[in-house]
């Protein structure tokens, strides 16, 4: 497990590339735009889905999420000694399922400052001359609020501690989500995940302690409020569950996981017109939803319209970054490709 110092840590061969890029220039009033250009040219092939990494693995394996950019600006404003601070976007997060487990992911972003003491920069004009280091810099003028270097902290040992847990090894997940709990002990993503890795082994009290707590800081967390009804509903608290079931009724849920659910389920009892609904809705509010695709296929398929269905599946390989999605996806493009077109139904 990495600590602190390792997360922002570069290597001289990192750090050599981005002084080579500065010596081309003698105005250090901009050295933050400067920065912003060496990010924007060095991560010209970076791969923007993948893990979240330490500023070195990020920029080594060129890959990593909108988390490990924010990580290399930081790494790198901290090297050059200029001022930076976080953003939390708030737009509705990207959601991904692992069999039983979703992902919830929030955007994060960098602001860089200009030099701090020089007489083109007065405190004034520097707030308004900062570079925004995004994946998506359109969205500057969007909803977000400021994200205190703790709870960064705290977000990067999250990130990580989903992505073992993902991969089954419950006991790294399980210390490195105590990390991020001991850096920011009443984040509420931190403490859902802390719940559902005791979950997963078998402590359904303190799972339940840790979302009832939870839910009693942080009452309109969506999240929260799901994996606190699961619990409740598993140990039989059916009056609790239904009042907490109420309260998501009332809330705005992005997670789009329900609904395809509801329209698999559909899709079972031959409502092909229902579910079809369903899918499109998800599509037009979550275009990146591939499992979304996967559905719409299908009812395509059972509808008799193979060349949408086909084209819906192209979209689903497509979107698919899981190499199990991917060989799925191949797999039924290829029996496509064979089939009688009454011979096979996709399942």
């Amino acid at each position: 497990m990495p600590n602190e110092a390792e997360v922002f840590e570069l290597s001289q061969q990192q750090i050599d590339a981005l002084e080579r890029f500065l010596s081309r220039y003698d105005d250090d009033a901009n050295l933050h735009w400067q920065l912003a250009r060496f990010i924007e040219g060095h991560l010209s092939n970076f791969d923007y889905y993948g893990q979240t990494l330490t500023a070195s693995q990020a920029l080594q394996d060129q890959k990593g999420d909108c988390m490990s950019l924010a990580i290399i600006t930081a790494a790198f404003t901290r090297h050059l000694g200029l001022e930076h601070n976080y953003q939390l976007m708030l737009t509705p997060p990207t959601f991904e399922r692992h069999d039983d487990l979703v992902l919830v992911s929030d955007h994060v972003r960098t602001r860089v400052y200009p030099p701090a003491g020089l007489e083109d920069n007065d405190r004034s004009d520097r707030s308004t001359r900062r570079a925004i280091i995004d994946y998506f810099p359109s969205r500057e003028r969007q909803p977000s609020r400021p994200v205190a270097e703790d709870e960064f902290l705290a977000m990067y040992y999250r990130n990580v501690a989903a992505e073992v847990l993902v991969e089954g090894e419950l006991e790294h997940a399980f210390w490195l989500i105590e990390k991020a709990a001991r850096i920011d002990p009443d984040n509420a993503s931190v403490l859902n995940l802390a719940a559902v890795i005791h979950r997963r082994a078998g402590d359904y009290d303190t799972a339940e302690a840790l979302l009832r707590y939870t839910a009693g800081k942080h009452p309109n967390d969506v999240n929260v409020l799901h994996n606190l009804h699961t619990v409740l509903e598993r140990r039989g608290h059916d009056t609790e569950a239904r009042a907490v079931l109420e309260r998501l009724a009332h809330l705005p849920d992005h997670n789009p996981y329900p609904r395809l659910m509801l329209a698999r389920e559909l899709v079972e009892s031959g409502q092909l017109d229902r579910a079809l609904e369903i899918y499109e809705a998800v599509i037009e509010q979550m275009p990146y939803v591939h499992m979304a695709y996967w559905g719409l296929a299908t009812v395509h398929y059972k509808q008799g319209d193979e060349f949408r269905a086909r084209q819906a599946m192209e979209q689903a390989l497509e979107l698919a970054h899981a190499p199990r999605h991917e060989r799925m996806y191949t797999a039924k493009l290829d029996s496509l490709e064979v089939a009688n077109p009454k011979g096979h139904a996709m399942p």
